[in-house]
């Protein structure tokens, strides 16, 4: 089990990473983009590719923001409660996270199916729309992945309590 954390981990890390660049290109481009707005050259597009880069950014970043554990959590009452209900209790509340981002997944490629077949594109650049649906539907499947990871790791925490 060991070997699928650390898979698991090292492929968030890659998105994450990818992630980053994507945020440094939304920056440089919004720069640029005002740079050539001040000189009477705006970049044409640009605001449709921050706006995509943007929906990259944050999709890459949601599974190693989950493997850190750095959503917003409420500890007020849990923290109070005794250690194996506490870990119950995020049993249960990552096992519907995970059958809740099975389901946006499976979804999400079925969408990302549909506006293949449409032939959907952007407005200003023609981009195909459902190049970035996939990519957030692969960013959410690794998001189960590590739900799964972390489910794991629990319920041995549990049963060992």
């Amino acid at each position: 089990m060991e070997s699928f954390d650390k898979f698991v981990i090292f492929v968030a890390e890659r998105l994450k990473m990818l992630g980053a660049a994507f945020l440094f290109a939304m920056a440089v481009l919004t720069c640029v983009d005002v740079v050539g707005r001040l000189l009477g050259h705006p970049i044409f597009g640009a605001v449709e590719l921050v706006s995509f880069m943007g929906v990259f950014a944050v999709a890459l970043a949601l599974p190693i923001t989950q493997v850190r554990k750095g959503h917003v959590g409420v500890e007020l009452l849990t923290s109070r409660l005794p250690a194996r209900l506490r870990l119950f209790l995020f049993l249960c509340t990552e096992s519907l996270s995970l059958a809740l981002f099975v389901v946006v997944t499976w979804r999400m490629f079925l969408f990302g199916g549909r506006l293949k077949t449409s032939g959907e594109v952007s407005m200003n650049l023609h981009l195909p729309e459902y190049v970035i649906v996939y990519v957030l539907a692969c960013c959410c499947a690794v998001l189960c992945l590590v739900f799964f990871s972390s489910i794991l790791k629990t319920f041995r925490k549990f049963l060992k309590s």
